[in-house]
């Protein structure tokens, strides 16, 4: 009988042990898939703008980048309207290494609860990133993070959901990685940013994690 109770009290450690590392390691392969997630999103975003004429930045800046509600197909097509977010833009692309833009390709994401946050790659030239030629456009979807959805040993759901991404306007220009606020305007400073973000549950509470990239090609030439 002693033996049994020994045995039966190891067996009981050893499960919890188990179950503890297993949700733990799946807590931190989401954690990490999802930071992985931020950080393509704002190497993408980087170049949103690069080689747009700084008229056509100060006079149709949605021409440049747009964001609205939107539904990507599963054909993979972008629908304005819908329950998800779309933000698109336009990047210069030097094909004759004469450092001068000679087309344009557009580039976006969408996020929504169900489709997490999802990466799009125009095929094709691009003439405008406003949400009413979203339909017209053909992408390459590249899915970046999904809801995950884990179970603890008590029975409670861990998930990321509530997916966003935010376009706004800096009233004070904004600076990279490692670029101080006081630099010169020209090419290190921005006037917009894009916020990205997703909540996660864990252990019954609620957690915001988010990234801010600065816009620095948006600012026109004299702003």
């Amino acid at each position: 009988m002693i033996t049994s109770i020994v045995v039966v009290a190891m067996m009981t450690v050893y499960q919890t042990s188990v179950r503890a590392m297993v949700k733990s390691s799946e807590s931190a392969r989401v954690q990490s898939e999802s930071l992985a997630t931020l950080l393509t999103t704002h190497m993408s975003l980087q170049g949103a703008g690069f080689g747009v004429p700084p008229s056509e930045l100060a006079d149709e800046p949605r021409s440049v980048i747009d964001i609205g509600m939107g539904t990507l197909t599963n054909s993979g097509r972008l629908m304005p309207f819908g329950t998800g977010t779309a933000l698109v833009w336009r990047i210069g692309n030097d094909t004759n290494n004469d450092y001068i833009p000679d087309s344009f390709q557009c580039e976006g994401l969408y996020v929504s609860p169900s489709s997490g946050i999802v990466q799009l790659v125009g095929q094709g030239s691009c003439s405008s990133a406003r949400s009413n030629t979203w339909l017209g456009m053909r992408w390459t979807v590249i899915p970046l993070v999904s809801a995950s959805r884990l179970v603890d040993p008590d029975g409670e759901v861990a998930s990321l959901d509530n997916f966003f991404v935010r376009l706004e306007d800096r009233a004070t220009p904004c600076s990279p990685f490692g670029a101080s606020a006081t630099t010169s305007d020209d090419g290190v400073l921005g006037r917009k940013a894009v916020i990205v973000g997703y909540e996660r549950l864990i252990d019954g509470a609620f957690e915001t994690i988010s990234s801010t990239t600065c816009l620095v090609n948006l600012l026109p030439d004299g702003a």
